[in-house]
């Protein structure tokens, strides 16, 4: 008989991994969500774990598989949401130890942090619905991590329970006066030890860098969330992830929102 689903079960497994940071083992029977919805519910309720240890509470969203070259790799049709603890974030330039994690690579980000909720609406929301809630934008790294082996015999929504990769994040300054910029024709590159390994720019996320934070605003919805002001939220990377190794320097850059770097020790 098939074992009833059991989401703070679930979290609980993930936590245990995440925080003696070894590889997420599969999950068994009875933990393994089986659908979108069940894996932000677990998502959410590791969120609640890994603040008790002392990782923080969730203080931003990062959206991956937004680009169609993502979604390929990962054989979905769908971008996936993650949350971001507060020990996760680092300003500036982010200093981060290789031995913690499993198979870093970093990704080339436009972050917006918002000024106002962004509540459930009767109508989906879209690029001129959530533009007025953008207090700022900024040049971000994501840290992502390979964490799971294979990680198509986890299945996607495990993934998403697990924060879909998410492993730390680095923000850049703030451009409050990003209303002149051409999102989508925005330019961005990331540069490792000095050589420019990947460039893109902002319509390689849905078209419009805009458009993936109102997916988020309506996806959280579905699943009893909401965005809030204060929050950031990582738009998804312009460029494919790119591997790091220790001894690696890595700068990202747009065009109109400047520079952030991370050390890998």
């Amino acid at each position: 008989m098939t074992k009833p689903f059991d989401a703070a079960a679930a979290a609980a497994a993930i936590a245990a991994d995440r925080l003696a940071r070894r590889p997420i083992a599969l999950l068994t029977d009875g933990l393994r969500p089986p659908g979108l919805a069940d894996g932000y519910r677990v998502q959410f309720a590791l969120h609640e774990i890994l603040a008790s240890a002392g990782c923080g509470r969730r203080v931003g969203w990062k959206i991956g598989a937004t680009t169609r070259v993502m979604q390929e790799w990962l054989a979905i049709d769908h971008p996936c949401g993650g949350g971001v603890l507060a020990g996760a974030v680092q300003r500036g330039t982010g200093r981060f130890r290789a031995a913690d994690l499993v198979k870093p690579m970093v990704e080339t980000e436009i972050v917006a942090t918002l000024g106002a909720d962004l509540p459930p609406r009767d109508a989906p929301h879209d690029v001129a619905s959530v533009a007025p809630a953008v207090a700022a934008l900024h040049a971000g790294i994501e840290l992502v991590d390979s964490r799971y082996g294979d990680y198509r015999a986890h299945g996607v929504p495990t993934l998403i329970g697990d924060d879909f990769f998410q492993a730390g994040v680095v923000i850049g300054a703030p451009v409050a006066g990003w209303r002149t910029l051409d999102l989508p024709a925005l330019a961005g590159r990331v540069a490792i030890n000095g050589a420019v390994v990947g460039e893109g720019k902002g319509a390689a996320v849905m078209g419009h860098p805009l458009a993936a934070l109102a997916w988020l605003a309506d996806t959280l919805a579905g699943v009893g969330q909401r965005l809030r002001a204060g929050e950031f939220v990582f738009l998804g990377s312009v460029v494919a992830p790119q591997p790091v190794k220790a001894g690696d320097h890595v700068a990202v850059t747009f065009a109109g929102l400047g520079s952030v770097e991370a050390d890998f020790a």
